[in-house]
């Protein structure tokens, strides 16, 4: 049996473990600015279209079944 996560809790969660890791990694000696601003570009630039591929090919799909 599957149970399906609520997508607040997710966006909660994420923002918790950034606020986290923002906090923490100045401890450890990283600039945790820096690190965060240059993954930014990297998920513009390659994850979220994979993401835009993945729910656009699931609407084609959807529109397609009607």
């Amino acid at each position: 049996m599957t149970t399906r996560v609520k997508p607040l809790y997710l966006i909660s969660l994420s923002v918790f473990c950034l606020l986290i890791i923002y906090l923490l990694l100045p401890i450890i000696g990283f600039d945790a600015h820096g690190l965060l601003s240059s993954l930014l570009p990297f998920s513009t630039l390659y994850i979220l279209p994979w993401i835009f591929l993945y729910w656009f090919i699931r609407l084609v799909k959807a529109l397609e079944s009607k």
